[in-house]
């Protein structure tokens, strides 16, 4: 009578498959959703992996443009103080390019005949090099055995110069250099067109985009996206050139003061190789290591000028820049090496040089786009 009150012939009691049903149910949509997940992070990967091989095999073309669009940047500020003068944009981003372009002749043209000294001395500097490296290996016997076969070959060359030699024109060789002067010089023209073309253009092309953008939300976004990168990219330029600059007067005093040959070369090297990340600064230190132990005798000679060098690079990255920049390189230090080294990979060394920026850009949409958010936390530092 009891189990009549509960149940009827209609409605069954529940069974035990019953009630364990739901216990069943979620270890298999916590499985879909693990491989739903798996299958999107593999889906990214492929992405981003064809995304590194389109722009590996497009560098040629992509390379330039990208570079032309960093003039651009770099350079707007410039033409827009000249344009609120009364003059038209064409005419001001032509003076602003003509500037650039004279000043980077008239530095080629000074440091010209002190490379040119570097050449012709090369040879015996090397020689010099190779023999000074091996007085200070003398004790390891490896090095000892490497020496001898180093002499037993300068004196074969000694001979041979006492020989008249022909001199043989190789074809072969000078098309290849031709080629790839001429590639350069196209390479170099429509990069220098192009940043002249979007300088004089000004915002028009922003406008077009911002105009067939439907929506007023996306549009000032685009619009809020495309302001802050000009800024920071053009912020980020300005302070780096100001810092190398620095760097380079700095280095060039330190070299005058140390008895180096040619400081002003230095401080202009320094200057150009300090914007490459990483690379740069270590190809400076071995180069003045090198001509220190050519240059000097004592021990103490031949350390100072990398020595002094790396005193001023610690300086300029570790306390210098990010007073400066700030916000800019609120980046995670990880992420920006492994960038600079996919960077360097597709584009050599215009993506060494684009590498930051580019970072920075992409920091910026993250942080505006609500899908990229947590990509912007990825490339922030904690």
């Amino acid at each position: 009578m009891a189990a009549s009150r509960f149940a009827t012939p209609d409605e069954p009691a529940p069974s035990k498959t019953a009630a364990t049903e739901p216990k069943r149910v979620a270890p298999l949509l916590a499985a879909a959703f693990d491989a739903t997940s798996s299958m999107r992070l593999a889906l990214w990967i492929l992405v981003l992996i064809a995304i590194a091989v389109v722009l590996y095999l497009t560098a040629s073309l992509l390379l330039p443009i990208m570079v032309a669009i960093t003039l651009a940047l770099l350079l707007s500020p410039a033409v827009n103080a000249l344009t609120r003068l009364r003059l038209p944009q064409p005419v001001s981003a032509g003076i602003v390019m003509l500037a650039v372009l004279v000043s980077l002749g008239g530095l080629a043209v000074n440091i010209a005949s002190p490379v040119q000294g570097w050449i012709e001395t090369a040879p015996q500097q090397l020689g010099k090099l190779e023999d000074r490296l091996a007085t200070l290996m003398r004790p390891v016997e490896a090095v000892r055995e490497a020496t001898e076969t180093v002499s037993e070959i300068a004196a074969k060359e000694s001979a041979q110069k006492q020989k008249p030699r022909e001199v043989v024109l190789d074809r072969g060789g000078l098309s290849t250099v031709l080629n790839v002067t001429v590639d350069t010089v196209i390479v170099v023209l429509s990069t220098v067109m192009l940043a002249y073309f979007l300088l004089a253009c000004g915002d028009v092309l922003l406008r077009k985009l911002i105009a067939v953008t439907p929506e007023r939300e996306d549009k000032i976004r685009m619009l809020e996206i495309a302001r802050t990168v000009r800024r920071e990219i053009a912020r980020y330029y300005a302070t780096i050139t100001l810092v190398n600059i620095g760097l380079g007067i700095g280095t060039g005093i330190a070299m005058w003061a140390l008895d180096m040959p040619t400081p002003v070369v230095w401080g202009v090297a320094i200057t150009l190789l300090n914007f490459l990340p990483y690379l740069g600064p270590l190809v400076a230190t071995v180069t003045l290591a090198a001509v220190g132990l050519i240059t000097f005798e004592s021990p103490g000679g031949m350390l100072a000028p990398p020595a002094a060098f790396l005193l001023l690079n610690f300086i300029e990255d570790q306390l210098i820049l990010p007073f400066l920049l700030g916000r800019s390189l609120r980046l995670n230090p990880v992420v920006i090496f492994l960038w600079v080294l996919i960077c360097a990979w597709v584009w050599g060394i215009g993506g060494l040089l684009l590498a930051v920026p580019l970072l920075v850009a992409i920091r910026i949409c993250a942080e505006r786009l609500p899908k990229l958010r947590p990509l912007a936390v990825v490339l922030t530092r904690a």
